[in-house]
């Protein structure tokens, strides 16, 4: 069942395993644990919001299925990072990329951090399984819109390496709104697929219920402290305790860290909190002569991975962490990107139908903090360091590249002073760019890596299983157990680690 914690009446709650987050990680985590036969309560501090429920407009929507409506940054605001919240967590707003770590990159993390329990060979599993569940498949040819097309068309012109992504959806109609929820219920997400499962097998799930602090007694973990949320004006209010032998954190990258330190669980080797990677985003956006229509259709198909190296092995390139994907946006995203006052502005716009956007998200070295602030909220920084400053860089130059090879007539790059190329031979233009606070604002979707897994309790405060080294009981299951960043998009990724983090939890009993 499904209960609106800010209609229940202030109360204790007794149950085996209190799941903080619904999104794909702790989604899959109450699944596993209810099927078996615990008895699960998942606390989501978002609301449950059907397909009925998405109206496809921002100013709608955005409130809904993101913190603070789509508007939370980093602590300078150079960097807005956009996280979801719901019944169904980011899965409801996301764009279905499906897509596995690298196998060396697994294979560095499996060395490096001691991850006894994920070998390759466990991922493979991990990764078939949930690709079966979540019936992901390749999008055909056929339903690649033309910004999509526009992409391949570049990549193949300059001989840059490219692919078709997979998704996780079925009876898509193309209507382009994933960004904002699917009215049409063709996202085969974790409110779809996985959580009916763990309602049919007994979990209950409150909603506008926030999390405050895990608690326990120094050694092992008691339950939950809980407020409800207030439905008008978002305010914390009442207190909810959950009574659990066992908690598992899967409140994302950010969430989860605050929980932690804010819950003062120990921490011996001081990495909580301390690595949060983003995979932070650079756009360009070209003008073509003839419509694009950026907003039908599925909105990310294809991937450009030239200048992506995971390994590190790429020979003498200037580039080689950067991850090229469209990334149009809706009219009101679209107008905060495009140059001008006024007259040049609308004019900008008049032309919303002829953009086409490219985002080049960056596998990032630097690592960001993340920090409680209050009872509720959260403090991100941020600052790339100077190799990922010069990667960004590069990144416009290769956006702009593309654009131009695909037939823009002019690109637009949305620096603080914009900057407006009206040929591929203005393109030398962004080599004499020098980074600086303010030069543009980032985009991140992905924070993850802020509490990195690792079986050495001296360094890692959480086993390769999710099950925390210094506090029994407690558990973790989402992007947070990243080592490093992953160059990709993570909800295929989170899933397995939540289904691998559900089966250990349960045989600890």
């Amino acid at each position: 069942m499904i209960f609106d914690a800010s209609t229940l009446p202030e109360g204790e709650l007794s149950v085996d395993l209190c799941v903080v987050g619904s999104g794909a990680g702790g989604a899959m985590v109450a699944m596993v644990a209810a099927e078996a036969g615990m008895r699960v309560v998942v606390l989501e501090a978002g609301e449950f919001v059907t397909p009925d429920d998405m109206t496809q407009r921002e100013e709608q929507m955005l409130p809904k299925l993101y913190w603070e409506g789509g508007g939370r940054t980093s602590v300078d605001r150079q960097v807005h990072i956009h996280q979801g919240k719901g019944v169904g967590g980011s899965t409801l707003h996301n764009l279905n990329l499906c897509k596995r770590i690298d196998p060396g990159l697994l294979a560095t993390w499996h060395r490096d951090r001691a991850l006894t329990h994920l070998p390759l060979e466990t991922w493979d599993k991990l990764y078939r399984e949930v690709e079966t569940l979540l019936s992901v498949s390749e999008v055909p040819a056929e339903l690649r819109n033309r910004s999509n097309q526009l992409l391949q068309t570049a990549c193949e012109r300059l001989g840059w390496k490219w692919a078709a992504l997979s998704h996780n959806r079925t009876g898509c109609v193309g209507s382009g709104f994933c960004a904002l929820g699917c009215a049409f219920d063709g996202k085969n997400n974790a409110a779809k697929v996985i959580l009916p499962r763990a309602i049919r097998a007994g979990a209950q799930i409150l909603t506008r219920c926030q999390a405050i602090t895990v608690e326990h007694d120094g050694e092992r973990v008691t339950g939950v402290l809980a407020r409800a949320i207030h439905a008008q004006t978002g305010r914390a209010f009442g207190r909810v305790r959950i009574k659990a032998p066992m908690v598992c954190l899967s409140a994302s990258a950010t969430g989860t860290a605050a929980l932690l330190i804010r819950s003062r669980i120990p921490d011996p080797g001081g990495e909580t909190g301390q690595s949060l990677r983003i995979h932070p985003a650079v756009v360009a956006a070209g003008e073509f002569a003839e419509p694009v229509n950026a907003w039908q259709g599925i909105p990310q198909t294809v991937e450009c991975t030239e200048l992506l190296d995971i390994s590190g092995q790429a020979p003498h390139k200037k580039a080689s962490r950067l991850w090229i994907v469209p990334a149009f946006g809706h009219p009101a995203a679209t107008a905060t990107l495009l140059p001008g006052h006024g007259g040049e502005h609308r004019r900008w716009m008049g032309r919303y139908s002829h953009l086409s956007v490219l985002t080049a998200m960056l596998h990032d070295h630097s690592r960001g903090q993340v920090r409680p602030d209050g009872e509720t909220g959260l403090r991100i920084q941020y600052q790339p360091d100077t190799d990922d400053q010069k990667e960004l860089l590069a990144g416009l130059r290769a956006c702009a590249e593309l654009l131009f090879a695909s037939g823009a007539t002019r690109v637009c790059i949305p620096t603080e002073a914009p900057i407006v190329l009206q040929s591929p031979n203005e393109i030398q233009k962004l080599d004499a760019l020098q980074w600086r606070p303010g030069l543009m604002q980032l985009s991140a979707v992905h924070p993850m890596g802020s509490v990195p897994m690792g079986d050495d309790p001296t360094i890692a405060a959480v086993s390769s299983q999710g099950r925390h080294h210094h506090m029994r009981g407690l558990w973790v299951a989402d992007g947070s157990l990243f080592p490093t960043s992953i160059g990709g998009p993570p909800q295929l990724s989170i899933y397995a680690l939540g289904l691998h983090v559900g089966r250990a939890l349960v045989s600890s009993r």
